[in-house]
């Protein structure tokens, strides 16, 4: 029986090798790691087409795993989905063929996923003599520099002979040892203590499949954070939950497992059909927005000025890919994307947008906008997101929400110490921007009378948790006050002050709607008492003594049935069940309230009108 078991390691690391076909990555990762990882249809064709994965340890117990993606054009979106996420990627180029179209297109992706490490190993130097091994040597360090900015490091073997491979080991485990920090902490209790200033676990599936007697398992390399059996996670773009169930990482169980390391993850709780390659594995305390479109700063791998403003094109994101219609920005260096279905998308998260249906890289790009954008803020916000700077941090996407959007929800932060703004839990202001916003809701409520949270919602466009938030900082100045669910001018009785039971009460009248609280028919959230209460001070009417209306809806009713007339003129029980849209059923109980309130008086089978409309303060 293999237990679980915990690895305490210095560093975690995956590492991929990329490079044209038959260029010898395969065998050099065979000469690496002791694992062959070609399938035998892929032995056969001598060519890989698909993920594989290997791994080796360092002399401290570390594991590096290895990841070898297909170097054949048509596969060049396998390729990013193996690259999405490397701390370092080893460019294997040919001696005897030297540089290659496609060696090109390999580092044009892994840098526009943010591989900021580039080892050029150049196989088969056994096959060249060393003046020409010096001058592909030379090439490669060109071209890499050229492309990237970076200076890479550079090492010749011989995979075939084991020619240097104990330098090129050394040097990949060197290479990552820099560039690694220590892997955070995975708690060993059941129950995961998650923090905001945690990240949490974010892993896109490159494979899902069903072991029989264990249920669906996915694969991929886990970014960043920890999982541990126990842990739930959300799977987008379902946004399912399910529980992790069994971790291996490298052969091995474990009960954690922390990044970056390839996994293999049995998942309670998630069937087959619910995950598969492209999907995103994060903590259930990570909420990622789901999104139709986004704005991307992009990369511009070509000399020439794009030829169209708009044109059809296939993106990678993670694991991911699809097709998208891309949009130029005039005059920034920035793009719209929108996708034909909504995806879970970050700020600052990297994208590759591929030539449709070919094999060449567009663009590298990092997505810097994802909220909606208003027409008359377009170039405000084009502007500023033109202007970010070349490293982008979660800090940076939280003051770009103040500067343009004028708020942040701090529930998505692990801190908001920082931030020049003025808070009002959950929710972070741009002082000058909230108020503005005061001064615009107070002069529209002057010009237009009492408004539901809705109705200003929609007009300003704005949340309605941010918009109740900002309304509640108003309502403590006595500017404003809420009556029978509309937000009025000045002070006043507001019913949000009332006892928990009695606004669930009233929550459930407004709910019902025409079809009345009926005290035969529904149970009463609070009891009776609480009908009284909210009776006594006008916030719901007893049509009769087993029916309950909301006031504002009675209101409504009573101005429908009697707007049009004057004081005594009659209308019949047929008028009054038609205006008011109710059955007879309501209308006669709803005439009976009229008459108790004084709008009319019975005479016969009709109903003489006493007064005519005007709206009454209750």
């Amino acid at each position: 029986m293999i237990h679980a078991k915990n690895v305490e390691p210095a560093y975690q690391a995956v590492v991929g090798l990329a490079g044209h076909v038959d260029h010898g990555k395969t065998a050099l990762i065979e000469a690496l790691t002791g694992i062959v990882t070609a399938r035998p249809h892929e032995q056969a064709l001598g060519m890989t087409q698909d993920l594989s994965f290997a791994h080796f340890q360092d002399d401290h117990g570390n594991t590096i795993g290895v990841i070898d993606v297909p170097g054949h054009e048509r596969y060049l979106r396998n390729m990013v989905a193996g690259v999405w996420h490397l701390n370092a990627l080893i460019l294997v180029v040919a001696a005897d063929e030297g540089w290659m179209p496609m060696t090109t297109s390999h580092v044009q992706v892994a840098h526009a996923m943010g591989i900021e490490e580039i080892i050029v190993c150049i196989n088969k130097r056994d096959k060249v003599s060393p003046e020409r091994l010096a001058e592909i040597e030379e090439q490669a360090l060109e071209n890499v520099m050229e492309m990237t900015d970076m200076v890479p490091e550079l090492i010749s073997v011989s995979a075939l002979h084991q020619e240097n491979i104990p330098a090129l080991r050394q040097l990949v485990i060197e290479t990552v040892a820099r560039t690694c920090t220590e892997p955070e902490s995975c708690a060993s209790n059941s129950e995961p203590e998650h923090s905001g200033d945690v990240n949490p676990p974010f892993l896109y599936v490159d494979r899902a499949f069903v072991v029989n007697g264990i249920g669906t398992v996915v694969t991929g390399t886990l970014a960043q954070g920890c999982l541990r059996i126990g842990d739930k996670v959300r799977c987008y773009p379902l946004g399912k939950v399910g529980t992790v169930r069994s971790i291996q990482a490298y052969h091995q169980q474990l009960d954690s497992v922390s990044g970056t390391c390839r996994v293999a993850v049995n998942i309670k709780g998630l069937t087959r059909k619910e995950v598969r390659r492209g999907y995103l594995l994060t903590g259930t305390e990570s909420v990622i927005p789901m999104v139709e479109h986004c704005v991307v700063r992009i990369s511009q791998t070509q000399t020439a000025s794009p030829a169209k403003r708009q044109r059809e094109v296939e993106v990678a994101i993670g694991t991911w890919h699809g097709v998208a219609k891309l949009c130029y920005i005039p005059e920034t260096k920035l793009a719209r994307l929108v996708f034909k279905q909504p995806l879970p998308l970050q700020f600052a998260q990297r994208v590759a947008i591929i030539l449709k249906g070919g094999s060449r890289l567009l663009h590298g790009g990092e997505v810097v906008w994802c909220d909606f954008i208003p027409s008359d803020r377009k170039r405000r916000i084009y502007d500023e997101l033109d202007q970010l700077p070349a490293v982008l941090t979660s800090a940076l996407k939280y003051q770009l929400l103040l500067n343009l959007q004028g708020y942040f929800d701090t529930s998505k932060v692990g801190t908001i110490k920082g931030y020049q703004g003025r808070y009002l839990d959950p929710i972070m202001f741009a002082p000058e921007w909230l108020t503005n916003t005061e001064h615009t809701l107070l002069a529209m409520l002057a010009e237009d009378g009492a408004m539901g949270i809705g109705e200003i919602g929609s007009r300003l466009r704005l949340d309605d948790t941010v918009l109740s938030v900002i309304m509640q900082a108003i309502k403590q100045q006595d500017k404003v006050h809420l009556s029978h669910g509309k937000w009025c001018l000045g002070q006043g009785e507001n019913e949000d002050d009332l006892p928990a039971e009695a606004l669930a009460l009233l929550e459930q009248v407004r709910g019902l709607g025409k079809a009345g609280l009926e005290l035969n028919k529904v149970s009463v959230t609070g009891g009776k008492k609480w009908l009284r209460q909210l009776a006594h001070y006008k916030y719901i009417t007893a049509l009769d003594e087993t029916i309950y209306y909301d006031m504002a809806l009675y209101q409504g009713i009573v101005q429908a049935v009697v707007a049009d007339h004057q004081a005594q003129d009659r209308i019949t029980m047929g008028d009054i069940k038609t205006r008011a849209g109710l059955s007879r059923k309501y209308a006669i109980p709803l005439a009976n309230r009229m008459e108790k309130d004084g709008w009319v008086r019975r005479d016969g089978d009709e109903r003489i009108i006493l007064r005519a409309w005007q709206s009454v303060s209750v």
